[in-house]
């Protein structure tokens, strides 16, 4: 391979929690934010439902604000319980279910883990996306042709729980980053290959998923872990996200 070759290939790195996802973006990566359950998957059914814009904010009080505004619907939760206050809870099931209400308006969600990932990426990210198994294939060809625009790499952000790796965000970027090699980037560290059909079993034994099956989410895991449910890709533009075509572009 020729040096020039070399030197244009776009590199992934995997990283971990808030911590990793500052680390992609201080060196200028097209950054992926991975929180599988759910808070990666809720962004993107918003936007699948026809929401315009989703706003992912870091502190309840922040989101508080929002309450009441015309226009607006406020999502979230902490320790994988909806607040009383919120319209909905961090729940892609829950965004299907009230499409009409949804659609046409912006999102305002905020998380325990994956709304602090995906602020740690800005600014400095040359691009943010969020998204998990449920648009994977989209997913993946959206930020490689980013990073490929951009010359940089990719940092695929496992979320974690609590700082720690998660098993069902580890299999989504085992998944994502596989497919991007495929699609001729480069793994920069050993990531597992994993099996898509895998994917359900992965995350109906994960810790996070018997925590919110016994809240009342058990329908959220398995949708969750369905892989390529979804084309919508989540990109980060002018302080939230919206709905970005494969090629990149909006």
């Amino acid at each position: 391979m020729r040096a020039a070759e070399r030197e244009s290939q776009v590199r992934i790195w995997p990283a971990l929690g808030a911590p990793g996802a500052k680390k992609g973006a201080d060196r200028r990566d097209v950054v992926v934010i991975v929180d599988a359950l759910r808070a990666s998957t809720t962004v993107v059914a918003a936007l699948e439902v026809g929401a315009t814009r989703v706003i992912p904010v870091l502190t309840v009080q922040e989101a508080n604000g929002y309450l009441g505004k015309p226009g607006y619907r406020v999502a979230g939760e902490r320790g994988g319980a909806r607040l009383d206050q919120f319209h909905y809870g961090n729940s892609p099931s829950e965004m299907c279910a009230h499409k009409e209400e949804i659609a046409g308006r912006v999102v305002v969600l905020t998380t325990s883990n994956g709304t602090r990932c995906m602020n740690a990426a800005l600014p400095g990210a040359a691009s943010l996306l969020a998204g998990s198994v449920v648009n994977a294939s989209a997913l993946a060809s959206m930020a490689l042709a980013l990073a490929r625009r951009y010359r940089c790499g990719i940092t695929l952000v496992a979320a974690g729980l609590e700082g720690k790796p998660a098993v069902e965000d580890a299999f989504a970027v085992g998944l994502l980053a596989w497919r991007l090699a495929r699609m001729g980037a480069v793994l920069s560290e050993g990531i597992p290959e994993v099996r898509e059909q895998d994917s359900l079993g992965v995350f109906l034994g994960s810790e996070p998923a018997a925590r919110l099956t016994a809240l009342g989410y058990a329908q959220d895991v398995r949708l969750c872990a369905q892989v390529d449910l979804w084309d919508t890709v989540p990109m980060h533009v002018g302080g939230g996200f919206v709905a970005g075509n494969v090629d990149g572009s909006l």
